[in-house]
């Protein structure tokens, strides 16, 4: 038994620089940056003008292509190494504003909650750490030739996962919610979730790539639906308005080096 698990274990060692020397991969490093616009219950649902923009994101970013940097006729390529690439990130989201915004607290409102609406603040903030599979309408191997100045521009869509790590925040104007209930709104009065916590999120992107003579630019707009309605510290099981779960909108740009192009020429 030890004698075949450890010659089972040589074949796997053997076979693996074989597998990943076909399959040509490479890597590629980067960071993007951006504003974070959050749909949550502090703004009226289906009125983008009430969210929130004032937040922001930061992201370290990893892409495994499935093609080789140096072009190579005699390496083959398929479609999916031609078209796709395995985005890996780590980023950060926060938001410092949260305030309920659109028609109920609006000049003239007649809401009978108008006082603690209005005097409900909230932050969030959250480390995310997910995955997405990008689909690049041009051929990457085409695109990715030092000597191919035509193509400049890489479109692309993409679907990802993620696993959130948040903390959301709630105080009011109108006293300490946690001594006091009846300073927020019914609803809300024992459906708050502050504190760390977790869930996962999906993700769907469209962006672009522009080749510069040492790096990529890239441009990206998300939208992530978080599997939860406890983003913002606020999910009441009382009020239908509120049973929809968050979700945020994310605009980046960032910088994309191919590490074995960047070495090549530094190294």
């Amino acid at each position: 038994m030890k004698l075949s698990y450890k010659l089972f274990t040589l074949i796997i060692l053997f076979s693996m620089p074989k597998a990943f020397a076909q399959l040509e991969l490479s890597n590629e490093f980067g960071i993007t940056a951006g504003p974070v616009i959050m749909q949550t219950d502090y703004g009226e649902r289906h009125h983008l003008p009430s969210s929130t923009p004032t937040s922001f994101g930061l992201a370290a970013v990893h892409y495994l292509s499935f093609y080789g940097s140096n072009y190579n006729w005699r390496n083959g390529a398929s479609y999916f190494s031609d078209h796709f690439k395995l985005k890996t990130e780590v980023s950060y989201y926060f938001n410092n504003s949260l305030e309920h915004k659109g028609r109920y607290v609006a000049d003239g409102s007649r809401n009978s909650e108008l006082a603690e609406l209005r005097a409900m603040k909230g932050k969030t903030k959250s480390l995310n750490i997910g995955t997405a599979l990008e689909y690049y309408f041009k051929n990457l191997e085409d695109y990715g030739l030092l000597f191919n100045d035509d193509d400049r521009f890489a479109p692309y869509i993409s679907v990802g996962i993620q696993y959130n790590m948040f903390n959301p925040e709630l105080t009011s104007d109108l006293g300490d919610w946690t001594t006091n209930p009846s300073v927020l709104p019914e609803k809300w009065q024992d459906q708050v979730y502050v504190g760390k916590q977790d869930g996962f999120s999906m993700t769907m992107s469209a962006g672009t790539r522009y080749k510069l003579d040492n790096f990529d630019l890239v441009l990206d707009g998300r939208w992530q639906y978080f599997f939860t309605d406890k983003y913002d510290g606020l999910d009441s099981k009382k009020d239908a308005s509120s049973k929809f779960n968050d979700t945020l909108i994310y605009f980046s740009i960032g910088v994309v080096f191919d590490m074995e192009i960047f070495g090549s020429k530094y190294y």
